[in-house]
Formats: structure tokens, C-alpha cells, sequence
């Protein structure tokens, strides 16, 4: 039954959601030839690579290379994704303790707005939840056994997550190390296990990057976001050290990106108006959980393991400088065990005070972010408290184990403790968002408020002038589905989405081209890839513009060879001047002003002839 809820909430109507073209360009790519697979390729002639590795694209490429292009071939796969983690943290809070933990523990993790939310997008979060759930499984089976074999499955289980995001997958090693370090054997053996298998997950970590890096850059894409083509500074520079903000970034060693829409980085970040109501609901909860299973004294490595996980991360995303909320998806894996196994403890010792604060706390902090966020939230808040006081009561009142009374409770606990941001996640279904994508109705791109609670939800724009998020049926601004600020082109991007005739002049005039046109920036190029059924177009400058690919040498040799003729640039007026400090991309737009013409068939859609 999990899995079917779970799957509804998830997976149903993926088929009309929303997509992210820059993404979804990406898994056609890769669906092309097992070149583009491997390398992560976003475009059909393997010029650059997306921005980090590949691993959450592998699986929707298989998609669309089996069964064809289509949005829900390059959603549902994230969808999946989402249902198998769910489950599988809910098998793993069952084998740990009993059926009522992992009952709990997955209700958690179907109820997380965010993760339903990203769920049902094309964006790369949901493999590596499902990449953290078999960590977890394997971790488990390792502690419960002290198990040196497990330990180093889990610890290729990080490695694998580490192919889909990179060095946050590492941030629960020390949670590994530490509850296998409490298991109950001789601790010279622990430790030797314990750095064993640590460099087996480091090993099995980078062996994408170490094989990337020895293959010649001639024979392979140009790695995307980096200053220097290389897949060491792609995965420990943009998106290591550049996440946590300029102050600490070499701008001479590698890019730095920190996405706006989570705001300031501080200790109650994740309890600030962008992100409380995607994550926030159970943090509260989860924390007294793992309290409680110390208290009740439940394996002590168990205890460990999911107390360090939560603290780790809940760290690590409060700290960062930058972020999309989608990212804090990935607390739902932790915050799940810690809940679902401190109530079943609590139930099995028959501590009613766990039970009922477990239930008091959830009510309580769903009260308190309903009432900040108002609308539905506060009305289901309220239902949700007094499910939980009905609960209490039940708990009071049970006498035995096994009887009527004590089903019935755990039930009306599970729903007590979930109802609220089950609502935020049912009513995600009817928003979809591509670029940012966010739970329960709110606005699709809400930028900055670094204090907890510090402006009412819908009260006026934010610093940054952006709309601000209310949980409510129509989004205030740009509707779910909108593409990102500046139309089609989004970041780097330089106009609107190309016309469907301009597309089938260029397919008629292409020739021998290797190319069907060239674009500024990928996000506009990702548009003219999909919609020219996947037909090779030159990225220039990479995702952001800003990728020396190619230069303005080997742009100008592309014209002169007849691999390139034609350029699409609607901005290109007053681009014909640059500075000495020009990036590659805005020297090829001078360039192009310069010595192309417009195309007389396609007067004013921006196209331009270059051939000599």
C-alpha cells in the first residue's frame, strides 16, 4: 500500500509535468551513442558535458533510448526512483525493528514535499535519495551484523551516490565510520575494517573522473563549468569549494555557483521562507527521535549512525552558501529512520511520554509553519493536532499488546505525524516546476530571506525582487512550468525559443554540416535540440556561457571547414566591440557581429549566415 500512495503521489500525471529542457536535451544526448552515455554529453555531437557527473542521467538516457523521446520518458524515471527509495527505507526501518518502524518511517519519506516535488521533475535529485536509501540498507545490514562485507557494500552504495551528487554523498561517511566504530568488537579490527572499505567507496568514488581525466581532451567532450577541461575541477571546484560562496573561491582555479533560492546561510536556514515548508515539517521530530532512541537505549551504533547522518546534514545545509530547496531532499532519508525507529522503540517499550511527545512535537512544529505560511497549511495544521491529541488519548488508554486499540493507534500515530506535508505533497501534483522545482503551490522561484520566519509568505518581494512563496492554488507570478528569467535562453541564453519554420530552413539548407546551427549558452541550445528532434547544434560558452568551448580559433576553423554555417544570436546588436577581459563566448558574439549576415529568408529570427 506504501508503495501504491507513494507512486500515485509521485508518479501520476508525470506525462503533462514539467520539464527542464537544459536536462532533458541532456538525456537525449546521452540516448544518441554510448559515448555521449558515458561522458554525459550535453549535445548530440558531444562538444561539452553537462555540469557534473552523469550518474542520474543514465537511467532516463536508457529511457529514451528504449521508448523514444517524450517528457514522461525523462520524468518517470525520477518517479521511480523516488517510490524505490521509499520503500527501501521503509524495509530497512523493518528489519531493523519492526513493522510499525518502517510503516512510520515510510509514511516520512512519501510525505516530504520537497522530495515529491523533485520527484516529478526532470532535475537530478531522486537517484541519489534512492542511492542514499541503499546506503542506509546496506549500512544497516553492517551494524545489525558487524559486518565487514556490508560495510564495504555501503560504502560502494556512497560511491554510487557519488556518481549522481558528487561530494554530498561523502557527507555520510562519517556517520558510517562512527556507528561501525560502536559496534560491539575489538576495536583495532573496526578501524582497519573501517579505513578498508573507506578506500574502496574513494576508489570506486572517483573512478569516473580518474578514467575522464587520462582519456586526451581531443578525444573526448570539453567538461562543462570548468575553467581548465578538467573533470577534477568540475567535481571539487564548482561543485565542491565554489557551493560554499566567492569568499572561498579561487577564481583563477575554478568557477563558483551558488543558486539563490534558499536564502542566507545560517543556523535556522532550513526554517526560513523558501525552505521551511519543504523540508522543515519533521526536523523538529527527527531530532527528538534519535534523543529518545538513546534514552531507550536501542543499538547504540544504529543510533550513532542515524544521529550523525542528521546532524551532518542538517550542517551541511545550513551552511552551504547557496542552494536550490531540492536539494534538501536528501534529509528525508535520515529524518525517516530517526522517526519511524524512536516511535516503534517507544512502542515496543511501551514509554507512552516518547510516543506522545514524538506526536506532540510533529503537531506542534506543523502548527507553527502552517500558521506561518497560512491558506490550507493552517487549516490541515489544526486537523493534524487534533488527530495527534486523539492519538495521545488512544496511547493513554492502550492496556495490551496485539489488541484493536494498539493497531488502530499506530495508524492514527503514522497519519498524526505526516498529515500536514502530506498535504504540501499532494498538492505539488498540480504544480509542476522545471527549474526550481518547490512543494505545495508556492511560487516557482523564490529567492533569498535568510531569517526564520522573517517576512509573512506573499508579503511583497524580496530583496532580489523576486515573488516570495504562498501555498495557494494559482502561483503568484510565473506559473510552475515557466522557463527561467529571460525567457528560453535562461542563464547564458540569448532570446526566445526558435521558430518551427526557421528550424526547417536550417534542416534544408544545413548540407554537409556537422552542425545544424550554433547557440549562445546552453539553455537556449537545449530549446533548438529538442525541439529539431535531437539534431547536433553547438552550444557556445557551455551551460552559462562561460566555458572556453569553443574558442574563438577553433569557432572560426568550425566556419572555415563547413562543420558550422549558421548561428543563432536574436541579441547580437551592439556585440561588436569586446574587452580585453572577454570571455571566448562574447569574443565569438563580436566575431559573428562582425563577419556574418543575417539570413534574408529568415529576415528579423536572428539567424545569421557565417559560411566564408
Amino acid at each position: 500500500m506504501l508503495g501504491v500512495v507513494t507512486a500515485f503521489v509521485a508518479g501520476w500525471d508525470v506525462w503533462t509535468g514539467s520539464r527542464s529542457d537544459y536536462y532533458a536535451s541532456i538525456a537525449l544526448s546521452m540516448s544518441q551513442n554510448w559515448s555521449n552515455f558515458f561522458f554525459g554529453s550535453f549535445d548530440p555531437s558531444g562538444t561539452v558535458t553537462l555540469d557534473k557527473i552523469p550518474g542520474s542521467f543514465w537511467v532516463p538516457a536508457l529511457f529514451v533510448k528504449v521508448f523514444g523521446f517524450s517528457d514522461w520518458a525523462v520524468i518517470l524515471p525520477n518517479s521511480l526512483a523516488a517510490v524505490a527509495a521509499t520503500l527501501i527505507v521503509a524495509v530497512t526501518a523493518k528489519c531493523l525493528l519492526s513493522p510499525t518502524a518502517g510503516l512510520i518511517a515510510g509514511a516520512v519519506m512519501a510525505s516530504t514535499p520537497i522530495l515529491i516535488a523533485v520527484s516529478r521533475s526532470n532535475q537530478p535529485e531522486s537517484f541519489f535519495v534512492l542511492g542514499l536509501a541503499l546506503t542506509a540498507w546496506a549500512s544497516a545490514k553492517a551494524l545489525q551484523r558487524r559486518s565487514f562485507g556490508w560495510l564495504t557494500a555501503a560504502g560502494l552504495f556512497v560511491a554510487l551516490s557519488f556518481q549522481t551528487y558528487m561530494l554530498e554523498a561523502w557527507a555520510i561517511w562519517p556517520a558510517l565510520a562512527a556507528g561501525f566504530l560502536c559496534t560491539k568488537q575489538p576495536f583495532l579490527r573496526k578501524l582497519w575494517q573501517t579505513a578498508v572499505a573507506g578506500v574502496v567507496s574513494l576508489a570506486a568514488s572517483v573512478s569516473w573522473i580518474v578514467v575522464v581525466a587520462v582519456i586526451p581532451a581531443a578525444q573526448r567532450p570539453y567538461i562543462g563549468s570548468t575553467l581548465h577541461n578538467d573533470p577534477w575541477e568540475m567535481v571539487f571546484g564548482y561543485n565542491g569549494l565554489g557551493r560554499f560562496g566567492t569568499d572561498t573561491a579561487d577564481a583563477a582555479a575554478y568557477r563558483s555557483f551558488t543558486p539563490p533560492f534558499s536564502g542566507s546561510a545560517g543556523v535556522l536556514r532550513l526554517f526560513n521562507e523558501q525552505v521551511a515548508g519543504q523540508i522543515a515539517w519533521m526536523i523538529p521530530t527527527a531530532i527528538l527521535g534519535v534523543v529518545v532512541l538513546a534514552v531507550l537505549r536501542f543499538s547504540a551504533a544504529i543510533t550513532v549512525f542515524v544521529g550523525v547522518w542528521l546532524v551532518t546534514f542538517l550542517a551541511m545545509f545550513s551552511a552551504v552558501a547557496g542552494m536550490h530547496q531540492f536539494y534538501t531532499a536528501a534529509l528525508a532519508v535520515p529524518m525517516a529512520l530517526a522517526v519511524g525507529l524512536a516511535f516503534a522503540q517507544a512502542r515496543h517499550k511501551r514509554k507512552v511520554w516518547a510516543q506522545a511527545g514524538i506526536i506532540a512535537v510533529a503537531g506542534i512544529s506543523a502548527l507553527a509553519i502552517g500558521a506561518f505560511y497560512g491558506g490550507y497549511s493552517i487549516v490541515v495544521a489544526v486537523i493534524q493536532a487534533i488527530l495527534g491529541a486523539l492519538a495521545i488519548g488512544l496511547l493513554v488508554a492502550e492496556r495490551r499488546r496485539g489488541s484493536l486499540v494498539r493497531i488502530w493507534t499506530a495508524l492514527l500515530a503514522a497519519v498524526a505525524l505526516v498529515l500536514t506535508p502530506a498535504a504540501w505533497s499532494v498538492v505539488s501534483m498540480s504544480h509542476p516546476s522545471s527549474t526550481n522545482p518547490v512543494a505545495g503551490g508556492v511560487a516557482e522561484v523564490s529567492f533569498g530571506g535568510g531569517n526564520p520566519f522573517g517576512s509573512r509568505a506573499g508579503g511583497g518581494g524580496s530583496a532580489q525582487g523576486a515573488p516570495q512563496g504562498v501555498p495557494q492554488g494559482t502561483p503568484r507570478g510565473a506559473s510552475q512550468g515557466a522557463r527561467p528569467p529571460g525567457g528560453a535562453g535562461g542563464p547564458g541564453g540569448s532570446g526566445g525559443r526558435i521558430a518551427a519554420s526557421s528550424l526547417d530552413w536550417l534542416e534544408q539548407h544545413r548540407g554537409d554540416a556537422r552542425y545544424l546551427v550554433a547557440a549562445f549558452g546552453a539553455q537556449i541550445a537545449a530549446t533548438i535540440i529538442l525541439d529539431s528532434g535531437g539534431q547536433s547544434v553547438l552550444p557556445i560558452g557551455g551551460f552559462n556561457s562561460g566555458d572556453p568551448v569553443p574558442t574563438l580559433d577553433a569557432f572560426r576553423t568550425l566556419v572555415t571547414d563547413g562543420a558550422l554555417r549558421y548561428v543563432y544570436a536574436p541579441d547580437l546588436i551592439g556585440a561588436t566591440t569586446v574587452s580585453s577581459t572577454a570571455t571566448s563566448s562574447e569574443q565569438i558574439r563580436a566575431w559573428v557581429a562582425q563577419n556574418c549576415t543575417a539570413v534574408a529568408d529568415l529576415s528579423g529570427t536572428g539567424i545569421y549566415d557565417c559560411s566564408p
